[in-house]
């Protein structure tokens, strides 16, 4: 799997988990302080940290993060913080059953509170994800691709079967 596949895969497995209702897609948490980021909560965040590479392996390493918001006298900080955890064990949980191809290596869960666009608290783990070094939208060496003459244009010839399959689940 590519970067960008198991990222994808990540946030599909968020969003299927209960009170998930938002992917921060940027990657940056801290895009939650942006006033016109239309947050719906509680939210998802996978952000990287290094990567490493080699011949047969991918390993990537993120930090996910699960972020939901404070009631004004911030009773629901440790209610919060539960569900965090709760979420990381289930998001585990997902992972190992749906995808055992996929070797996964999870640190401590960390609780937080957190001032963004509103104050807020959660939960956050690393982890690293070692993938097969293939791709399911493998790249034709010697193959131009068809430019997309319309900005936003979808080229569906980019990718294989095995991409619009996992698009299918996902959605």
């Amino acid at each position: 799997m590519t970067l960008l596949e198991t990222i994808k895969l990540l946030e599909h497995i968020a969003s299927e988990q209960p009170n998930v209702n938002g992917i921060v897609e940027s990657g940056d948490i801290y895009d939650l302080n942006k006033d016109e980021y239309q947050q719906k909560y509680s939210a998802f965040c996978v952000t990287q940290n290094t990567h490493t590479v080699n011949e047969f392996f991918n390993i990537f390493s993120f930090t996910l993060f699960y972020v939901d918001r404070l009631t004004l006298d911030k009773a629901n900080k440790l209610q919060i913080q539960s569900t965090g955890v709760e979420f990381f064990g289930n998001f585990i949980k997902t992972v190992m059953r749906e995808y055992p191809e996929l070797e996964c290596e999870y640190g401590e869960v960390t609780t937080f509170t957190e001032k963004f666009s509103a104050e807020c608290a959660g939960a956050y783990m690393t982890c690293t994800i070692t993938t097969p070094a293939i791709s399911t939208c493998p790249i034709k060496i010697g193959v131009e691709p068809e430019p997309i003459k319309e900005k936003g244009a979808f080229d569906p010839m980019q990718f294989s079967n095995g991409f619009f399959l996992w698009r299918i689940i996902q959605n």
